[in-house]
């Protein structure tokens, strides 16, 4: 009896070997497949084949989530990283990536929610802290965001794009500490140092405020000049809710809700400034902005006629009312509001620059005009790639060809990614019948990111 029963278990033992062997040797076969795989999409086949078949190899569904993940299947690839943790094969980074494919799958909730988990797990990434700053700075809940982003810059003390984030964020709650990350920002990585220096400037200004709603206005303000206009919306929030009667605090908000791209569009802001002070060139200037984009130039152009009257002598509303002059097609006045702004700011090189645009496109006083406006840049300023372009180009519109050449060919020397430069070198050999050269540079213009050179592409070779 005994012997017929290990027969029997030989027997079943050697059915189960003839089963399992082929299917093991399969599995690590399409692992072989998976790492010699031509897309991420068929990688990921192999790998959640192989873990089918090697079921004690559960981190293989991390894999597939993974190359599902660099495929950009992202609701598959959470079905993986769903099966890893179910199977509780998830790794750190697979916590993390788990995350990121849901927040690329437009779920920012259910990635917040994965990324909280992540934290509570044993190691996790120092990332899930920028990534649930990020999270909860898009919830318009920046006190939440600012404490996740301290954790990360504590772990990353040399990331200069972390201590900037935390600065921003701490503007409006802490604002010596936000100096001090600021600071250190700059310290770190000097492409940060221009923007640092304007919200210093926000930050000293504000602080000689006695009216909270004032110095949360001239702190959204800075973070508007940063382009920052989330966090300046909700800077402008603070000063309408610390005093409702503030015309230029409404004005702001409606700015920044134009940008944040919210459905109300800043319109209602911009009616409540009126009423409470139609008398407020700030609130006539944005209100100005506000039609300017809207593509109603008359509206714009009266409202910016109401700002200069108001401050006659911010050269401002004469830029502006220029700008809407030349939109409906009167180049005389647009023409005389440019000179008038010059003469109001006769050492600011800006004033200067847009009056000698507006000559370059318009085609208007090149030689009497725009040119002299352009040298006179030149002067205020140093001949940098931006100054020495602008230049080129008003003396290619003069016919000043061979100076022009010198001009641009400098200004793509200091800046070889000068698209605009490009641009003009481009029109300049083109005006002199070099087409091979002409097309040399649109090409590099085009490639650039300049679609006017798309243009003339299109239009000459085409």
């Amino acid at each position: 009896m005994a012997r017929n029963t290990l027969r029997v278990f030989g027997v079943l033992a050697l059915l189960a070997l003839a089963i399992v062997v082929p299917l093991v040797s399969s599995g690590y076969y399409e692992l072989h497949q998976a790492a010699r795989s031509n897309s991420y999409s068929e990688a990921a086949g192999h790998y959640q084949t192989a873990a089918q078949r090697l079921p004690w190899r559960a981190d293989l569904y991390e894999l597939v989530g993974h190359a599902y993940y660099h495929a950009r299947e992202y609701r598959k690839a959470s079905d993986a990283y769903q099966k890893a943790f179910a199977l509780r094969a998830l790794s750190p980074a697979g916590w993390m990536a788990w995350g990121d494919v849901n927040y690329l799958n437009e779920d920012p909730e259910r990635a917040r929610q994965i990324w909280e988990e992540a934290l509570k797990q044993e190691d996790p990434s120092d990332e899930l802290y920028s990534r649930l700053a990020e999270i909860y700075q898009s919830r318009g809940e920046p006190a939440r965001a600012a404490e996740y982003l301290q954790n990360y810059v504590s772990a990353h003390p040399q990331d200069a794009s972390g201590h900037y984030r935390l600065g921003l964020l701490l503007i409006l709650s802490d604002p010596e500490r936000a100096s001090t990350e600021l600071i250190d920002a700059a310290r770190l990585d000097p492409q940060f140092d221009p923007a640092v220096q304007t919200l210093r400037t926000a930050l000293n200004v504000a602080s000689l405020n006695d009216a909270p709603s004032g110095r949360f206005v001239i702190l959204g303000r800075g973070l508007g000049l940063v382009n920052e206009w989330q966090l300046a919306g909700a800077a402008f929030e603070a000063a309408v809710e610390a005093d409702g009667k503030n015309a230029e605090a409404w004005a702001w908000l409606g700015e920044a809700r134009q940008h944040t791209g919210l459905p109300e569009g800043g319109n209602a802001e911009l009616e409540q400034a009126l009423s409470l002070d139609p008398n407020s060139a700030a609130v006539r200037g944005l209100r100005g902005l506000y039609f300017q984009r809207a593509g109603d130039f008359r509206q714009a152009l009266t409202e910016f006629k109401a700002a200069a009257a108001l401050e006659p002598e911010n050269p401002t509303w004469f830029v502006s009312i220029g700008e809407s002059y030349a939109k409906l097609g009167d180049l005389i006045r647009a023409l005389e509001s440019y000179q008038a702004a010059t003469i109001l700011a006769p050492d600011d090189a800006n004033t200067w620059r847009l009056l000698a645009i507006f000559c370059a496109q318009n085609n208007v006083h090149i030689s009497d005009v725009g040119l002299p406006a352009a040298e006179k840049v030149v002067v205020l300023t140093q001949a940098d790639t931006t100054t020495l372009d602008l230049l080129g180009w008003m003396l290619a519109l003069a016919a000043n060809y061979d100076q022009a050449e010198q001009k641009l060919v400098r200004a793509l020397e200091l800046d070889p990614q000068n698209a605009s430069a490009h641009l003009h070198l481009g029109m300049l050999y083109l005006q002199t019948d070099e087409r091979p050269l002409a097309y040399e540079h649109f090409i590099q213009a085009r490639d650039l990111g300049n679609e006017d050179a798309r243009v003339f592409l299109n239009q000459y070779f085409p």
